[in-house]
């Protein structure tokens, strides 16, 4: 490694050459190899050369190491803790379609017939500050086709949201709505509608 500045363990001359272990290591111990060196050794056990040298204070120059040594290796320090990621709990729970008298409009065949002016109730769990209503015509799979209807920016006290819709003649098409508070959002299952005349 070209980090590595540190001298290869050397070879005593005689035992007496090899300091003793630390009375104390909160770790473990090592024997040094010959090819070793202290960043080696750090490297290895994903510690810092300086982590080794505090854990070992018989090393005096970190240059002076010797194969057959026993040194302390301290425990890996403990990674940080990722920050908690904030929680998007929001869900919209209904998604209503009305007449202008409050009334719940009828469905055919799976679809709601619309009338030409409808409101577009939607109730999430928990208070929005916006809401956006799409219309996403039938035969496609795609939002990018999607076309904003409307627009409702409630209090953020009530998970309610809605919107008076001018229904166009032939309307025809998967309604969906993006309910947010802050930077968390969440989107409801798209309703099918139809307006014949």
């Amino acid at each position: 490694m070209s980090d590595d500045k540190f001298t290869r363990a050397i070879h005593p001359s005689k035992e007496s050459q090899i300091p003793r272990p630390p009375k104390k290591c909160d770790g473990q111990l090592y024997t040094v190899k010959p090819t070793n060196t202290l960043f080696s050794i750090a490297q290895k056990f994903k510690v810092t050369v300086d982590d080794i040298l505090a854990a070992n204070p018989q090393i005096i120059n970190p240059n002076i190491i010797f194969v057959g040594q026993a040194i302390c290796i301290p425990a890996e320090p403990p990674k940080p803790k990722p920050e908690p990621k904030p929680v998007c709990d929001l869900r919209v729970l209904t998604l209503k379609f009305l007449t202008e008298a409050g009334q719940p409009l009828p469905v055919t065949g799976g679809a709601v017939q619309l009338n030409a002016r409808v409101i577009v109730r939607a109730t999430s769990n928990r208070p929005v500050s916006r809401a956006f209503f799409f219309l996403e015509p039938t035969g496609t799979e795609t939002c990018e086709l999607a076309r904003l209807i409307g627009v409702d920016c409630p209090s953020a006290v009530t998970g309610v949201a809605e919107i008076l819709w001018q229904v166009p003649t032939s309307t025809l098409g998967r309604v969906f709505v993006v309910t947010c508070i802050n930077n968390c959002c969440a989107k409801s299952d798209e309703v099918l509608v139809t307006r014949n005349s």
